[in-house]
């Protein structure tokens, strides 16, 4: 059993258009996954298809302090989603993009 720790919040969602109720749901998660189907030249289709880009999910993550961002749902358009973390990483500071097998250590 160990000794006391504190919980961690962990927040998913996906195929989704950020919203201000999101926001509030995610509001100080540990961990974050959330759709980057786009990057951000491409926020029209994103809003069009109701999606999100990898620099809308990191303002998302930003206001609602979040400390840690897992990128998900990419569109096929990108062989290489690190175009799309770098993105994120200008607005977040802890951001990676999840991948089959991913795994991570919940500190």
């Amino acid at each position: 059993m160990g000794e006391k720790r504190k919980g961690r919040k962990i927040g998913i969602s996906g195929d989704t258009r950020p919203t201000q109720k999101l926001e509030e749901f995610f509001q100080d998660c540990d961990y974050m996954t959330f759709d980057s189907t786009y990057s951000d030249t491409l926020r029209d289709k994103a809003k069009e298809n109701y999606h999100t880009t990898a620099k809308e999910a990191a303002e998302l993550a930003k206001r609602a302090r979040v400390s840690n961002l897992i990128l998900t749902h990419f569109s096929a358009r990108y062989e290489d989603v690190e175009d799309l973390v770098n993105e994120a990483k200008t607005i977040h500071d802890s951001v990676v993009a999840a991948k089959d097998l991913l795994e991570i250590n919940i500190k």
